[in-house]
This record gives structure tokens, C-alpha cells and sequence, in this order.
């Protein structure tokens, strides 16, 4: 029987006010809350956030918005985890470096003033980490490289160095160095001899090496009944404060007072350039100059007159250089020393020789050198430069057994594709 017309309107009539009634709260009584609100089932599946349970309706559900959750408890952004080392990478990437440079040589005493002719140098190290070589350089020039280490009671200087529990115990029992060397030079040339010790350790194209250094003046004869006095101090002539062709021209001038054997330019006080010409010199006046090939930069340089080891400085100049184009770096001076040569010393093996060069005057910086055979146009030895003897001036050696002697060789010493050549010198045949 079909349902009256007006029986239609009143149910539709009242499930509009049942939705009504949800929606503002009139179905408390029957569990509804006030903050709820009805939406079709599908749709509730399509948002989130929501709390819903069934509602009297058929087909709605009754659903309540959550909050947000918190924030879940964390560490700064900022803060970083620590990297692991994986296991495929090698175990010695972890630990501390350690350092194998050796013990720095302790020189004994050094007289400043010594008669030219047989001269002595000795050192000794009572710990730390030994050395594989040592050597002795000579104003620049490598004088002796070898492994003759020698052994003998401990000096005090060395036992000084360690703490004040060990320095007790070498008061109580005789200790011996762990390494030394003595190094003879038959005749000591006149002059000022700048002594530089290395130990060594490595090899020649990367040693790690520590140093010791020593100064003495070498009378020449009749010095000792000279009285040595202390130089006037040099004044420097006005020396332009830019150059861009790479040299700078210094002169200076003692107008009256002592006078002087030998004079240096100073870098910012470190010495670059030596030499004991001079154009005009008396009784109490003297003069001296020197043409400075310069690389781009700011030199604070000043003169230093000396007489025996007594020596005065002048005022500094300030020179700037601008350069264009590359510059050759100076002419180098080389030396070739066999192990019959009395000033080398004792140590070096027969049939050795050492070939020791350095630039004349201050230099711009060379990237490397060569040791040629002059008569079989053949490089017996090459070698890149890292770093200056001292401040301009730049120096190298070889040490070996030469494949045929006698023999001519040269020194070329280069900065990219500029070289420019020492003197040649003369390998000696071996003595019959």
C-alpha cells in the first residue's frame, strides 16, 4: 500500500530536524557531543585529524577535530652527528700523525773566532727521534752528507734539555748520546763561515730535518796583530721606492769612521745578499753597490758592514716592485767536491762526489734544477725547488758515484721555461 503524501513530508520533516539537532547540540541526552559534527562516511575517510563514531543516522558519522600532535622531542638541526669511520676504509686513518722529524743536533761550543786551517764541528743528541743522514752546509754550500754517526758521553747541554726527573739521574750514571758526528775541515778558508747541522730523515727529494747553526770568522794572516774594530755604520744612497724591470740599484757609503771586510743587504734583517768588493775603500772611508733582481713585492732592505763579527747596520729603505714580464732567476754557482777534497771532510764514500750550488746573489723564486753531463747532453739528475736556502738566495745538491770520469757538468737552474746556467765544472778522474 503506498505510503499518503503527507506522511512523506512529515519523515522528511524530521530527519532534517534530527540533523539540526545534531549539529547544535539538541542530542546530548542521546551522547552526541557539542563540538561534533556529522559527515558521510567516505568523506570521513578522506580527512584526518578527525575522532568519529557512528551516529543515530544512517550513513553519517559523528566526528570530533583533534589538535595537532606535539612536535616529537629532538636535538637542534645545528647539532651534527659524529661520522663513523667505515669499515671498508683503512684502519690507519685513525690515531694521531705522528711527527718523525729528529731531535734537533746539539752543537758544542762554537768559537766566533777561530786562525784559519783546521777547524772541527761536533754534535750530539741524547733522545727523541733519530736520524737516517746528517749534514753540513758552509755558507750555503753543502760541505758534507753522510751516515757516519759516532757515540760518546752524553753533553751537558743535551742533558739540560730533558726534564728535571731525567736531568737527576744524569748526575748519578754516565749516559751516552743516542747520535753524533764530527765534521773536520783541514784548511778553513778566511772569512765568515755561517755553519748550518741538519738531521735528516726520509729521502732527498722530501727530507724532514732538523737544524743547528754556528757563525765564525776565519783570520786570515796577520789579522791577530790587527786590533778589530766595529765598523761605522753604512748610510744608504736615496733608492727608488718602485721598480718594474726587476732590479733595484743600492749603493752606500761610509764618509768617514772604521771601515769594514765584508757587507750584506738585509730583507726585513735576514741576510740576501753578501759580498766583500767594494768600489772605493781608505783608511776611514768606503762604498759599495749592488744591482737586486726582485720579485713582485714590498722590501724593507738595509746594509750591514762588517769586520770580523763585529758589524753595524744602516737605516732601511722601503722598495716596491711591479713586474710584467717573467724573470730567469740568478746565476747559479757550483762546486764539485770528491772524497779526496781536504776541506770536505772525512766521511764520504770512495769514489763519491757532491755537487753543491747556490745563486750568486738574491734570486727570483726558480721551480727547479738540473745536473747535466755537458759532454753526453744527458740529464744525470733533476729536482723541484719548494723553498728558499734562506731569504733569496737559493741553493742545491747532488751526492753519487758518476757513471764515467773525468766529465764536464752543468747546473741549470730554471723557472718555467727561463733558465739560465752556472759555470761548468770539472768531475776529476780517479786517482791511479
Amino acid at each position: 500500500m503506498a505510503q499518503p503524501r503527507w506522511l512523506k513530508s512529515i519523515s522528511r520533516s524530521m530527519k532534517l530536524c534530527l540533523r539540526l539537532a545534531a549539529v547544535y547540540g539538541l542530542l546530548g541526552g542521546l551522547g552526541v557531543a557539542q563540538a561534533g559534527f556529522l559527515l558521510p562516511s567516505a568523506e570521513m575517510a578522506s580527512r584526518s585529524q578527525l575522532a568519529c563514531q557512528p551516529s543515530l543516522i544512517m550513513g553519517l558519522m559523528e566526528c570530533e577535530t583533534l589538535p595537532e600532535p606535539a612536535p616529537p622531542v629532538q636535538n637542534d638541526p645545528a647539532i651534527v652527528p659524529a661520522e663513523f669511520v667505515r669499515p671498508s676504509e683503512p684502519i690507519a686513518t685513525l690515531g694521531a700523525v705522528v711527527d718523525e722529524t729528529p731531535q734537533q743536533p746539539f752543537l758544542d761550543v762554537v768559537p766566533t773566532q777561530v786562525k784559519a786551517g783546521r777547524f772541527s764541528l761536533s754534535w750530539q743528541n741524547g733522545f727523541g727521534a733519530v736520524g737516517q743522514w746528517w749534514e753540513v752546509w758552509d755558507n750555503q754550500q753543502l760541505r758534507y752528507r753522510g751516515k757516519d754517526f759516532i757515540s760518546r758521553p752524553l753533553h751537558p747541554n743535551a742533558a739540560n734539555s730533558l726534564d728535571s726527573t731525567q736531568s737527576r739521574d744524569v748526575k748519578q750514571v754516565s749516559l751516552k748520546d743516542v747520535q753524533g758526528g764530527v765534521f773536520t775541515i783541514e784548511q778553513l778558508e778566511p772569512g765568515l763561515h755561517q755553519w748550518q747541522v741538519s738531521l735528516c730523515r726520509g729521502t732527498l727529494a722530501a727530507p724532514q730535518c732538523s737544524h743547528a747553526y754556528a757563525q765564525t770568522w776565519a783570520e786570515a794572516a796577520g789579522d791577530a796583530a790587527a786590533v778589530i774594530k766595529k765598523p761605522a755604520p753604512p748610510e744608504l744612497a736615496w733608492t727608488a721606492p718602485v721598480t718594474t724591470d726587476g732590479k733595484a740599484l743600492l749603493k752606500w757609503d761610509v764618509y768617514w769612521g772604521n771601515v769594514g771586510t765584508q757587507w750584506e743587504v738585509l730583507q726585513a734583517g735576514k741576510a740576501i745578499y753578501r759580498s766583500s768588493q767594494f768600489t772605493e775603500t781608505t783608511e776611514n772611508s768606503q762604498s759599495a753597490q749592488v744591482e737586486l733582481p726582485l720579485v713582485n713585492g714590498v722590501y724593507s732592505l738595509s746594509i750591514r758592514l762588517c769586520n770580523a763579527n763585529l758589524c753595524s747596520e744602516s737605516a732601511p729603505v722601503t722598495v716596491e716592485a711591479m713586474l710584467g714580464p717573467n724573470w730567469a732567476p740568478s746565476q747559479p754557482s757550483a762546486k764539485v767536491y770528491t772524497d779526496a777534497d781536504p776541506e770536505l771532510g772525512n766521511g764520504l764514500p770512495v769514489g763519491q762526489v757532491i755537487v753543491s750550488w747556490q745563486t750568486i746573489g738574491p734570486s727570483v723564486a726558480p721551480d727547479h734544477w738540473l745536473l747535466l753531463d755537458a759532454d753526453r747532453r744527458q740529464v744525470i739528475f733533476s729536482q723541484k725547488i719548494s723553498q728558499p736556502c734562506q731569504a733569496g738566495v737559493w741553493c742545491g745538491s747532488w751526492q753519487g758515484t758518476p757513471a764515467t770520469r773525468p766529465a764536464n757538468w752543468l747546473v741549470k737552474l730554471c723557472r718555467a721555461k727561463q733558465c739560465i746556467d752556472a759555470v761548468p765544472v770539472t768531475v776529476p778522474a780517479l786517482p791511479r
